[in-house]
């Protein structure tokens, strides 16, 4: 009788281990129960990498809290997947909460390489710089220029961002800053030496017609010498009218190019004589690398070196649709990829690219264009749309096609100061009294977070990726100051802070 129950005991346990076994191999090997058609099926995986690195992931609410995730160079892999749709929401405590649907497939990975999270709330640091207007940040990001403009009394003020106070004033007496309208900023010179300001004043002519004293602007240029502490009228040094689009020289210091009327210079501030004529008839000019590209009024797009001694290359032979154009904004990243605003704001890219060539209409309205830093796509927007153009295949995920466009969001209300934020998956922006944040992964929908409330409508922005500070201007007891956060969040790697 023993020795029966021990003969079903072993069977028994033979028929657990030809059970169990197959099981087990099946689970080693990716392998999950698919408990609605009721077969073993190839399972899938989430990757994802996300600031900040702490977070918990939810997967249709089933919680996987961040301690428990495989972790493979800096990023989590949530594996054994049973195929089909899912909702992932990554979430940290205070901040907000990022969520997308994504289709898991038998044997392979969803991919998400740029989940950011923000804040619910940012800690503002407010920079000692009342009444501001604008501000631009250096090359080396050490010093701010900010305006300040009392009854017509322009004012350029030199902040330390180290030290947090005012090292010079530099006074206009008499000058306005140029208005919103020209589009002409403070442009600092690659090696912090110089500034060039633009300015406008008030003066009186008298109308040949009808023999009255009218009221116009003059239009001006001051160049302030960092290292003499001297500012000097680029207009009466180099006895030239009419001066705009001014732009330094990005590898020889001191000299910097303008244009004056349609004809564009290159000049020597520290020797006025030295004035060298690049090109006639040009409508529209951008500095890249060791050459300047400018567009004629034919519409034809050339460059040439620097200095204007190479021999002139014609990058164009005709543009696309029309033969009356006038483009009025040139940006380059290199020979391959130009985008062209013209007057009416139509925007044209003209594109190399692996799979082809291409040179057409984008959109319409279009008031300005970033390229990224790798040329591979190029943000561009109007007054209440903001779109991205591929110019370069993207074969990680989320898979991008070569001369794609698309739109990333629209808003009734105005948008303003736009810019790509470090990673070129997401854009800054601001609408109304937000300043935003949203991604380019249009999988599903792209997450549009809120950075910042102000008090102030339509603030002025600036993201600086080098010192990972978003700088805004916002009023406190009705005056005008500069804040700043700390955006995004310190990242580890090995235990050792990078940034973010």
């Amino acid at each position: 009788m023993e020795g029966w129950k021990r003969k079903i005991f072993f069977w028994i346990l033979v028929l657990l281990f030809l059970l169990t076994v197959p099981v087990i191999i099946l689970n080693a090997k990716g392998y999950r129960f698919d408990k609605d058609r009721g077969v073993f099926v190839h399972s899938g995986t989430v990757t994802f990498k996300s600031n900040p690195q702490t977070v918990d992931v939810k997967l249709n609410n089933e919680i996987f809290e961040s301690k428990k995730l495989n972790r493979i160079n800096s990023s989590f892999n949530v594996s054994g997947i049973v195929p089909g749709e899912y909702n992932i929401q990554i979430s940290a405590p205070d901040f907000q909460t990022w969520n997308k649907k994504t289709q898991v497939h038998s044997g392979l990975a969803s991919e998400f390489w740029n989940v950011l999270l923000v804040r619910n709330d940012y800690e503002k640091t407010e920079l000692n710089t009342p009444e501001i207007k604008k501000f631009f940040t250096s090359p080396k990001n050490d010093l701010l220029a900010y305006i300040t403009n009392k009854e017509n009394d322009l004012t350029i003020k030199i902040f330390n961002i180290t030290t947090s106070l005012v090292d010079q004033e530099i006074n206009f007496s008499g000058w306005e800053f140029i208005e919103d309208a020209k589009k002409e900023n403070i442009e600092w010179s690659p090696d912090n030496s110089f500034l060039s300001v633009p300015v406008k004043k008030l003066k009186e002519v008298i109308s040949q017609k009808e023999k009255n004293i009218l009221q116009e602007y003059e239009y001006s240029y001051f160049i302030y010498d960092f290292k003499n502490k001297s500012s000097l009228n680029l207009t009466e040094v180099l006895n030239k009218k009419e001066i705009h689009d001014v732009r330094w020289d990005p590898k020889e210091s001191g000299f910097l190019f303008f244009l004056e009327n349609s004809i564009l210079f290159r000049a020597d501030i520290k020797n006025p004589q030295n004035v060298v004529q690049i090109a006639s008839d040009v409508s529209s000019f951008d500095l890249s690398g060791s050459y300047v590209y400018y567009a004629q009024n034919s519409g034809l797009l050339y460059k040439n070196s620097l200095n204007g001694e190479n021999e002139l290359t014609q990058i164009t032979n005709n543009f696309p649709g029309s033969e009356n154009v006038k483009i009025s904004s040139v940006v380059v990243y290199d020979d391959l990829r130009i985008a062209l605003i013209l007057e009416n704001k139509d925007f044209y890219i003209f594109n190399k690219g692996d799979h082809g060539d291409y040179y057409r209409k984008l959109a319409n309205k279009i008031e300005e264009a970033h390229f990224s830093d790798d040329g591979k796509k190029i943000l561009f927007w109007s007054d209440n749309e903001i779109s991205v153009y591929f110019l370069r295949e993207q074969l990680s995920q989320p898979i991008r096609r070569e001369n794609e466009i698309q739109n990333v969001t629209r808003y009734s209300e105005p948008i303003k100061n736009v810019q790509w934020f470090s990673d070129y998956e997401h854009i800054i922006f601001n609408s109304g009294r937000w300043i935003k944040i949203i991604e380019i992964d249009s999988r599903d929908h792209a997450n549009c977070m809120d950075l910042i409330n102000t008090q102030t409508l339509n603030p002025f922005v600036i993201y600086n990726s080098a010192l990972e500070k978003m700088y805004f201007i916002d009023t406190k007891n009705d005056i005008a100051n500069l804040f700043s956060i700390n955006f995004p969040e310190k990242t580890t790697f090995f235990g050792v802070e990078i940034g973010g």
